[in-house]
């Protein structure tokens, strides 16, 4: 659905704009203390009073179902403008405090080696100290190892509140870009090694493809540090002070990323502009070669064009030893030439 039928409808009004990844929404709900960690209906969930609620995470795969939406938002009173957003996977990457708690918008990457393409999933959370509700565009589980760890007995998950799930989420998707920045210097190690060998032009062609992938994953990773920068600035919000260090660790490891990234982009254009040269060096040597036969033809040519012409008076044509001669001749010059070239190292 285009983003054109939401024009002038009123802010807040929730329409998926995006294209349907699965037939029903899936939804896991986990409710977790120090002790326990249970599964829970989410029917039980919107049935019982908010104050009751106790580290809840509910994880929902799937953004088209509008209803869906909306019923979660009414029941955590979550503002109407995050519930548009929700259902909007082109949103730019951002993290904003609201009276309830905190929004965030990341982006989930992945580098698909076989299509060289950089894969990209929207991924909204909204939470609070007591609960926290994220919403995938996929039906992928991105978050299962999070949920696994959250399983293990005396887990640092259970015995903080919800902002520390968050930071948990926005780290295991920072560790991911790490996995894509691998994948890019595979890419560009193969390049370097080829640049000598490989067709120039399907190597230029490559070199594109990779920066123009390369340019989409800075473009989600730039904002999001920027983000989580303002993390540290909150104050009076639902993360708890003791908590901010993770959150600076976490700001460390997306700069590393960007330097990576930077450094990538640098090596791509020395990639390029290597293959440039090397098709430049090529095309010299062939108009090399092209020079120094023209140069040799040409006076061959030349005799044979003079004597080539029929006209009545011509000594030359007289002469015992003429066609001798103008072997010779030509002989000597080509030899001349030859060697003329070799002194100055032409061949």
């Amino acid at each position: 659905m285009s983003k054109r039928k939401k024009a002038g409808l009123s802010p807040g009004s929730i329409i998926f704009t995006g294209q349907k990844q699965l037939e029903h929404p899936e939804i896991i709900s986990l409710e977790y203390e120090t002790e326990i960690v249970k599964n829970i209906n989410l029917e039980d969930i919107l049935n019982r009073p908010q104050s009751l609620h106790t580290n809840l995470w509910i994880d929902v795969h799937g953004i088209h179902d509008v209803a869906l939406i909306k019923d979660i938002g009414d029941h955590f009173m979550i503002h109407k403008l995050v519930l548009e957003d929700i259902a909007d996977p082109s949103q730019r990457t951002k993290i904003e405090p609201y009276d309830m708690g905190i929004f965030a918008i990341i982006n989930n990457l992945n580098y698909d080696v076989e299509a060289k393409q950089l894969k990209q999933e929207q991924i909204a959370i909204f939470f609070t100290k007591n609960w926290l509700v994220d919403f995938q565009e996929h039906p992928d589980d991105t978050f299962l190892p999070i949920r696994n760890r959250l399983m293990v007995e005396h887990s640092r998950l259970r015995t903080l509140r919800c902002d520390y799930l968050f930071y948990a989420l926005l780290d295991y998707i920072v560790d991911c870009y790490f996995l894509v920045t691998d994948a890019f210097d595979a890419e560009i190690t193969d390049l370097e090694e080829k640049v000598h060998l490989a067709h120039t032009e399907d190597l230029i062609n490559r070199v594109y493809k990779i920066r123009s992938n390369l340019l989409k994953f800075r473009k989600f990773i730039y904002p999001l540090r920027e983000e989580i920068g303002k993390i540290k600035k909150l104050e009076g919000s639902c993360i708890e002070t003791s908590n901010l260090i993770y959150f600076r660790d976490l700001e460390d490891h997306i700069t590393h990323i960007t330097e990576i990234v930077d450094n990538q982009r640098e090596l791509l254009n020395g990639i390029k502009d290597l293959a440039i040269n090397q098709t430049s060096l090529n095309m010299n040597k062939d108009i090399k070669w092209l020079t120094v036969i023209s140069t040799i033809s040409i006076p061959i040519l030349f005799l044979t064009g003079v004597y080539g012409m029929n006209f009545k008076f011509m000594p030359e044509l007289e002469w015992h030893y003429g066609y001798l001669l103008w072997w010779v001749s030509t002989i000597s010059i080509i030899c001349t030439l030859i060697l003329y070239f070799n002194r100055k190292k032409m061949f």
